[in-house]
């Protein structure tokens, strides 16, 4: 074997470890760096960071006045005039005061004067006889009235309104000496019976108010 044979592997494996070496170095400078920019980083964000000082020669510039934020007094309530006006104290020429009341009593209160009642006078009406209830029923278009119907009787009697077919139609149950008010038009029939159910009375309203009596 020749000397450069000999000495082939050995210049072989020096390259590789100079490879080896040239690539630790360079990564490991790389994490170094990475460190120190790191710690450097840390210690900056660490420090407090200075306030700049006022300087004395420079004036300081007056802040800005914004108009209206400023709230105004209230104004005072204007003084209540203690004197009256001589034209308010004495009347007006054109307004006359009127005369004093005659029937004025001594007490000091008006005397009261009658006055008519407003109720119309109340009519009686009519009986007519039990058989004309056959051929009645109510029609309307009457006036407006009323009907006061009154048991005079011993015994219990019952108020019927006859209506549009001529049909009874119970309003009212009067015990002896009862009474009983009702709105009706004319036009429109009564009948009132005893506690038998037989036809007692049969009545016809008026313009006017009126009263039955059940005799």
């Amino acid at each position: 074997m020749t000397r450069a044979e000999a000495s082939g592997p050995q210049e072989t494996g020096g390259r590789r470890f100079r490879s080896s070496w040239l690539a630790y170095s360079l990564v490991a400078a790389m994490v170094g760096v990475v460190i120190g920019t790191v710690v450097w980083a840390l210690g900056t964000a660490n420090q407090p960071v200075p306030r700049p000082v006022a300087d004395p020669s420079v004036p300081a510039l007056p802040l800005p006045t914004f108009v209206g934020t400023t709230p105004r007094p209230a104004a005072a309530p204007a003084r209540a005039a203690t004197t009256a006006s001589p034209t308010s104290a004495s009347p007006s020429p054109s307004s006359p005061t009127p005369p004093r009341d005659r029937s004025a009593t001594a007490s000091g209160r008006p005397a009261s004067t009658p006055t008519r009642s407003a109720t119309p006078d109340v009519v009686e009406l009519t009986p007519l006889p039990a058989e004309e209830e056959r051929g009645l029923r109510s029609v309307d278009g009457g006036a407006d009235t009323t009907v006061e119907f009154v048991n005079q009787r011993t015994g219990q009697v019952t108020v019927y309104w006859l209506n549009h077919w001529g049909y009874r139609v119970r309003v009212e149950r009067l015990s002896p000496g009862e009474s009983h008010r009702r709105d009706t038009q004319v036009g429109h029939p009564w009948v009132v019976t005893d506690g038998d159910g037989r036809t007692l009375a049969v009545y016809q309203p008026v313009a006017a108010p009126a009263r039955a009596v059940v005799r």
